[in-house]
């Protein structure tokens, strides 16, 4: 597997503004050689994981990727739920989520 992992921080008066961005790509849950010894409930876990990342893969890319919006304080930041969810459909359906910094911490602040 190939994974990439994408960041960018920014903090002023106590409040974060930030991203995070993983890639996942050639990604490999199940493997039915490796993973004869682990129970059932186990493989059919695994293939479900898998069969899930299939769905949400970057078909023209070959990858599984979302960005994650982090803000709030720094004693409390926050990351949507909803959104990372959001974000992986428009990857998978929509767009290509590039590898790279972006002006991503701009866009968030305004």
């Amino acid at each position: 597997m190939n994974d990439l992992f994408y960041s960018e921080l920014a903090i002023k008066d106590g409040q974060i503004t930030a991203y995070v961005k993983p890639l996942f790509r050639d990604m490999k849950v199940y493997d039915q050689r490796q993973d004869r010894e682990k129970t059932l409930f186990r493989k059919l876990y695994e293939k479900l994981v898998g069969g899930v990342a299939r769905l949400l893969e970057n078909r023209s890319r070959q990858e599984v990727a979302t960005v994650t919006p982090i803000t709030g304080t720094t004693a409390n930041p926050k990351a949507s739920t909803w959104e990372i969810v959001v974000n992986l459909f428009e990857n998978a359906f929509f767009k290509a989520i590039l590898p790279g910094f972006e002006e991503e911490v701009r866009r968030l602040s305004h």
